[in-house]
């Protein structure tokens, strides 16, 4: 008698765990874009035009080339779920402290895959040496 209610509580908890993952994979699709800032850049990855996001796909020509490339010269700061990169560490203040702004992510999907990795890096202060240096 004991265990089969101790089959249907692991059943239900089950059931409760794969709807609570499906519903953060719908949050996922739903989202454009994802935007993060590191120290002194600021990244963002268009899902419109990522392949894997678009297409949904677990193969893509890309091969996730960005994700390699955070495992291979960053710090693990993306990871692949839904198909799509997002990020492993989600608390903006420990990106900060573990990203070491390597850019390989931009470089590797802009070679390997759509181009959908942009990264600012402001310059404070450049538009008075341009007015200076170029005169205008």
């Amino acid at each position: 008698m004991g265990e089969k209610r101790l089959m249907k509580k692991l059943k239900k908890e089950r059931r409760a765990l794969k709807e609570k993952k499906t519903m953060k994979e719908r949050k996922l699709i739903k989202a454009k874009k994802l935007e993060f800032e590191a120290r002194k850049i600021k990244i963002s990855i268009d899902y419109m035009r990522c392949e894997p996001a678009q297409k949904n796909t677990v193969s893509p020509r890309c091969g996730f080339a960005c994700v390699k490339a955070c495992r291979l010269y960053g710090r693990n700061i993306l990871k692949i779920e839904g198909n799509r990169p997002v990020l492993a560490v989600t608390d903006p203040e420990e990106i900060k402290r573990l990203d070491n702004e390597c850019l390989s992510c931009e470089y590797h999907c802009g070679m390997q895959g759509t181009d959908c990795i942009q990264i600012k890096v402001p310059l404070p202060g450049i538009e008075e040496y341009r007015r200076e240096v170029l005169g205008g």
